[in-house]
């Protein structure tokens, strides 16, 4: 590798020095020989004389004067070769090159050619610092000097700065044969210690080690005295341990530390360091690595030494001191505190401290995505959560994240594992099912398969896929037969078909082999999921039979409190249907009985419960509600709280309790959100929440349970509920899918105009302005009389308008207006319906609207905008004593808009300079700049106002607001004002004040490319600059003077005809031009 620091850039100081013995006595031979003029020796000689005094820049200048006067002279190369010289000593590289090129274009043999090639070469190497291309240009001429002077004088120089150009276009191997020409052809150089330090780095730089050590051998042994001895011996290190000697290395680098003042002492000390650490000598490397970090605290290589301080420490069992260090990057080296953070991670995990370690890994992880060492540091976490029992669920989150998220990594498949153990104990059977899948189909040679597998097939039991769990049973019995949970399998394979409600193969699969079974907890199982089976066929009185069996078989066994639940099941089902009193007190029985003789059951619960369901099938809502409540205050985790939540909430919900059933379905809704009843529990909820007019909650939950798929009428009223709380809250992204979802669903929805009116406003609400506009033209094709209809016709005429369908437009606000029950709507419809008329240009229309408008709502929220409509109608229209009555009451009460505002203003002023009135023109005109500074209506109020003053006679103060105007418009206002200016000049007979007005508009605002409203004033300045010009031609008694204001004029008259054919001064200014061509003979 090439150390950038400690690599030696080469300057000009060599080459300089080179150039500045060839230019001591230029000139004087020259002069002497030359045949050339007197003048031109006396140049050149100048030229010289500057040059050998180190008057560079003089001597340049008098080079290119002489390359100038006496380009053809016999010495006019050696003059440009000079030239060159200069430039390159003025550092103007680029000059420089152009001289010396032309010099050897010029002359390929010129005497000399070869000081010529050097510097060309030597302009592009330096220049290129800032032009990289130019290094191959350098390239080319250093060549050149070697093919052509092979054992020329510069030879050498030519050589190393040619490797030194390849090298700086990352040609390494084409560097590495010039700088071996420089060390192999001339060995008595000046220049070999630097070509044997650049070839061996350039070796080195290209993995080239063993070549590299050779060159650095050459070096110390020829090179002895070089300030660069200490590095290349660093150097020669590296290549020692590239070459896998890492002890001689270790020595090598270590010596190079030793050496006071040595630079690179910090990068040294960093190597040696690792050879140490290469060796497993980790302790040693640690303190090495602690050393350089203390020695060297500004060194580049001060994070990777603390972080490897702290590994090696971890490496030699030295906990504390890794800690320590390891600290130190967490703290202050963001690139490696990932890696850093693990370590300690780890050291806590050994040390039995995981909520350390957990916090750590949890505080790091945000910034270390891009780190190599995210996932170990992941694990970690996850690691030191689960040895946290109270997290452990947390721990699951975190493995399956990295499963998940690293899949190719190394550490996935122990991620993989653990997701699906600790999900199985956990009972996060989706988790646990999907990552033990991913690890069967992953690793099927594993050692755990079996193991994974058991897994897998009890998370599709547990959470409802059984048949998937069938198959891993079976799989399992047929591949693992010698397995010492054989039986527990069979068992697991009968309950996979009672639970997928193959309930007669259950019965066939646990018969033939329920007495062979040798546990009697397992025999008793047995017996117990053939009556449940025989339960679900509804041949209760069998069920009843095995599972007397089972209870008989073992009375305690550790499902008999679940055997009398589905005992008494049996009897209540043989009550339902027989409607024997017996049969339900055999029933109450069996429960009593497990509530006496197991009062520790888990199923205590569910025996509550099953009272609580009684109660509610007689229709004892209040009995219900007791017995609900026994199971959801005692065991409010119990497997059949949810179910006692459930029934509750609708116990309550029908005896019109609401806020009693929404709290029991928020308890089961929160408790159990995975339960089969949440959506039914959600949409129970959301009933009871939209009676109590809570909109957001009810939306959630109504929207929850839409996506169970819920059959009609229920789904439509849903959606009807949900878009109503949506609409109320404003919630108009939602309301439109609730809507658009009803429409499609429920095509003759008997509320179908309201809802189109709803879904209508939700997209406007969104912008949506094409979906909202169909929708209420739906509306009003399907629903004409619907009390809905005159808005609608106003939505779609706005967005008629808005797409400049004007003629469409009036026919929809026209029946807005007719159709319309609210008065807002109304006026909107009317004031709209003015603004159509208007766009349309039938002002007379438009202003009928408006007055109607502003005569039903003078106070309506439109009024203000109607009064200025009105006034800017008349203003259309012409009838400037109206416009000007009606703009200036409407000044008096102001839009609210500030555009309006200011063209109430301007246009009022307008009217009143139509009409002559100065005084009220100025009044209106006058607030714009006071009250609206930045308008952009400001360069036209400008100018209306220099025009009223004008009319005034008030010239200077009318010069002053054009001037404005001029200022504030690029456009045809600020040309038209320009124009106006040179009038007034005109006027005063300051005939040139004008013309130079007239002529900043005939060659200003963009001259040529200026926009077509600027050229007519253009071409109407230019004939007014004619005239002014002849105007002042009979008053003139000179005849130069005369006869140039002809021209003059001639040429402004010109100016009309050629530039602007087609303006209709054109022919006025042909004619005036042949009359001043016949004045002018």
């Amino acid at each position: 590798m090439r150390f950038t620091p400690m690599k030696q850039r080469f300057t000009a100081a060599m080459m300089l020095l080179v150039l500045a013995c060839g230019i001591g006595a230029v000139g004087q031979q020259d002069v002497a020989a030359a045949e050339s003029t007197p003048e031109a020796l006396n140049v050149y000689a100048d030229a010289a004389n500057f040059q050998n005094n180190g008057e560079f820049g003089l001597a340049a200048e008098e080079w290119e004067t002489f390359l100038k006067k006496y380009a053809k002279d016999p010495l006019a190369n050696k003059a440009r070769h000079y030239a060159g010289v200069c430039y390159l000593q003025l550092k103007a590289f680029d000059k420089a090159a152009a001289h010396f090129e032309a010099v050897l274009k010029a002359d390929p043999k010129f005497e000399l050619a070869e000081d010529a090639y050097l510097n060309l070469g030597w302009c592009r190497y330096s220049a290129a610092s800032s032009k990289p291309e130019l290094y191959a240009k350098a390239v080319e001429a250093f060549a050149a000097l070697v093919k052509q002077f092979a054992k020329g004088k510069y030879s050498d120089q030519a050589f190393f700065y040619l490797g030194e150009s390849f090298y700086a276009q990352d040609m390494k191997p084409q560097a590495i044969a010039a700088y071996r020409r420089l060390v192999d052809d001339h060995k008595e150089s000046s220049l070999r210690c630097d070509g044997l330090y650049a070839l061996g780095v350039t070796y080195e730089e290209v993995q080239q080690f063993a070549e590299a050590g050779t060159i650095y051998d050459l070096f110390l042994k020829e090179c002895s005295d070089s300030a660069l001895t200490t590095e290349v011996r660093m150097r020669k290190a590296e290549t020692v341990l590239q070459g896998g000697d890492v002890a001689a290395a270790e020595k090598m680098f270590g010596e190079a530390v030793a050496v006071q003042g040595f630079a690179s002492a910090d990068h040294a000390l960093s190597r040696q360091a690792f050879c140490a650490a290469k060796q497993d000598k980790f302790a040693p490397a640690a303190d090495l690595y602690v050393k350089l970090a203390t020695t060297f605290p500004q060194s580049t290589y001060l994070k990777d030494a603390v972080l490897s301080a702290g590994r090696s420490y971890y490496r030699a069992d030295d906990f504390a001191k890794a800690v320590e260090w390891l600290q130190k990057t967490v703290a202050a080296d963001e690139a490696n505190a990932a890696e850093a953070a693990h370590w300690i991670c780890r050291i806590h995990l050994k040390n039995k401290e995981p909520a350390k370690a957990a916090a750590l890994a949890g505080q790091q992880l945000p910034t270390a995505a891009e780190s190599v060492y995210f996932v170990n540091l992941k694990l970690d976490e996850a690691d030191a959560l689960y040895e946290l029992a109270e997290r452990r669920g947390e721990a699951v989150t975190k493995y399956v994240a990295i499963a998940t998220a690293h899949a190719d990594h190394e550490l996935a498949p122990q991620a993989l594992y653990n997701a699906a153990f600790a999900a199985m104990e956990l009972e996060k059977y989706d988790d646990g099912l999907k990552h033990a899948a991913a690890f069967v189909a992953k690793y099927p040679e594993d050692r755990f398969i079996a193991d994974t597998k058991y897994v897998a097939a009890d998370c599709r039991l547990k959470q409802g896929k059984i048949a998937e769990a069938e198959a891993g049973y079976r799989e399992l019995l047929e591949k693992h037969a010698d397995h010492a949970e054989i039986d527990t399998w069979r068992v697991r394979l009968g309950l996979s078909l009672y639970m997928q409600k193959k309930h007669k193969e259950a019965v066939a699969s646990l018969q033939p082999i329920v007495v062979q079974l040798k546990a009697a907890d397992q025999k008793a199982e047995g017996h117990f999921l053939i009556g449940a089976s025989q339960f679900q066929l509804a041949d209760f009185k069998a069920a009843g039979t095995a599972l007397l069996a089972s209870l008989a078989t073992d009375a305690k066994w550790r499902q008999a409190d679940e055997t009398l639940i589905f005992l008494s099941r049996a009897q209540y089902g043989r009550y339902r249907v027989e409607k024997n009193a017996e049969l339900l007190a055999a029933a109450k029985a069996s429960v009593a009985t497990l509530i006496t003789e197991f009062p520790q059951s888990v199923l205590l619960a569910q025996a509550h419960f099953r009272l609580g369901e009684y109660s509610y099938a007689a229709g004892d809502f209040a009995g219900a509600i007791a017995g609900y409540d026994a199971v959801v205050s005692k065991w409010p985790n119990s497997d059949f709280a949810p179910y006692a939540h459930y029934g509750k909430g609708w116990a309550a919900l029908k005896s019109k309790q609401y806020p009693v059933s929404v709290t029991s379905f928020t308890a089961l809704i929160d408790k159990f959100a995975q339960h089969a009843l949440v959506p039914d529990a959600y949409f129970g909820r959301g009933m009871s929440r939209r009676q109590v007019s809570d909109h957001q909650n009810a939306i959630n939950d109504i929207q929850v349970y839409l996506k169970s798929n819920p059959a009609q009428p229920k789904k439509a009223d849903a959606l009807y509920e949900r878009g109503l709380a949506e609409v109320a809250l404003k919630q108009f992204d939602q309301a439109t899918a609730t809507f658009e979802s009803l429409i499609t669903e429920n095509k003759q929805y008997s509320g179908a105009a309201g809802v189109l009116y709803e879904l209508g406003w939700a997209y406007k609400h969104r912008d949506q302005a094409d979906s909202a506009v169909k929708t209420f033209a739906k509306l009003t094709a399907e629903h004409a009389d619907s009390r809905w209809s005159g808005e609608a016709n106003l939505h779609v005429a706005e967005d008629l308008y808005d797409k400049k369908k004007y003629a469409e437009a009036v026919t929809f606000y026209t029946a807005a207006k007719t159709k319309a029950e609210s008065g807002d709507v109304t006026e909107r419809a009317t004031h709209k319906l003015g603004w159509t008329q208007y766009r349309l240009e039938k002002f007379d229309a438009a202003l009928a609207e408006f007055d109607a408008q502003l005569k039903a709502y003078a106070d309506g929220a439109l009024a203000a905008d109607g009064s200025f409509m009105k006034s800017e109608s008349l203003f259309k229209l012409k009838r400037y004593a109206d416009a000007l009555t009606a703009f200036t009451a409407a000044s008096a009460k102001p839009s609210g808009d500030e555009q309006k505002q200011v063209m109430t203003l301007l246009h009022g002023g307008q009217c009143a300079n139509q009409l002559g009135k100065w005084d009220d023109s100025l009044k209106l005109l006058s607030q714009i700049p006071q009250k609206f500074t930045t308008s952009p209506y400001l360069a036209e109020t400008y100018y209306e106002l220099g025009w009223a003053k004008q009319n005034q006679n008030k010239l200077e103060d009318a010069l002053k607001d054009y001037g404005q105007a001029v200022q504030k418009s690029r456009g045809h206002v600020g040309a038209r004002a320009q124009f106006m200016i040179g009038q007034v000049h005109f006027t005063q007979k300051k005939f040139p004040q004008a013309v130079r007005a007239f002529k900043r508009v005939m060659y200003g605002y963009g001259d040529r490319n200026s926009a077509e409203p600027v050229k007519q004033w253009q071409a109407i300045c230019a004939y007014e600059a004619g005239r002014c010009s002849e105007v002042q031609v009979s008053n003139e008694s000179d005849p130069a003077r005369k006869a140039k204001l002809i021209q003059d004029a001639v040429t402004n008259y010109k100016y009309v005809v050629e530039r602007h054919p087609k303006h209709e001064k054109v022919k006025t200014s042909q004619d005036r031009i042949a009359a001043l061509n016949k004045l002018a003979q």
